[in-house]
């Protein structure tokens, strides 16, 4: 039986095939949300729409702590995959993808939650020149420390930012870094989906998608 889980960005690509794998597999599941309709309704990429399969819909903003109050009681492992995914608004990527992130890890040290899973990046430490990789590698060096068993999900692009390329072939025309010789290996929600919840029980600290 899986234990009682939190997961944070269930409206994302990747959050609502997590949760989707997770109510598969028997876990009781409370999700946080900042808009609940968008549970109801699939994602812009064919992603699951996630309302019924959810235990419970906590209402809260990861960058507003105050909102957040109570989010982790009697939750065992909670699981984030909170990110911008492309700055369009005021939040910087520190504000979410590290404070958010941080007061998640924060309400659930009080909390006493078993275990905290969270989705970096593949080779993070070589793009550190991005503000975004500098934003998650901080949040995850502050978890490292902090006092909870953790694991971190390293994996590569996922399949719907790959939407931009069929967004500019559409239009006539694709821009490519370099002379083109580049590969790339994206990822399906779904596949990714099973390793971030296999790592709910795996002694592992570190998942990265390519194990050398």
């Amino acid at each position: 039986m899986m234990s009682r889980i939190l997961v944070a960005g269930a409206t994302g690509y990747l959050g609502r095939y997590v949760v989707k794998e997770f109510e598969e597999r028997g876990a009781w599941v409370r999700v946080l949300a900042r808009n609940p309709e968008k549970l109801k309704v699939p994602g812009p990429h064919f992603e699951p729409a996630v309302a019924d399969l959810v235990d419970d819909v906590f209402v809260g903003e990861v960058t507003r702590p105050e909102t957040l109050r109570g989010l982790c009681d009697g939750i065992d492992v909670v699981f984030s995959s909170v990110g911008i995914t492309r700055q369009t608004g005021e939040e910087s990527y520190m504000d979410v993808d590290y404070q958010g992130n941080k007061n998640l890890l924060d309400l659930a040290v009080a909390a006493s939650v078993r275990k905290f899973v969270f989705v970096h990046v593949f080779n993070a430490q070589s793009l550190q020149h991005l503000e975004v990789m500098r934003a998650k590698q901080k949040f995850v060096d502050e978890l490292k420390q902090a006092e909870i068993e953790h694991a971190v999900v390293c994996p590569t692009g996922f399949f719907n930012d790959m939407s931009e390329f069929l967004t500019m072939a559409k239009r006539g025309t694709v821009y490519l870094i370099g002379e083109g010789g580049r590969k790339i290996n994206p990822i399906h929600g779904a596949d990714l989906a099973k390793v971030c919840v296999d790592a709910v029980t795996a002694p592992r600290r570190k998942f990265p998608w390519a194990d050398p």
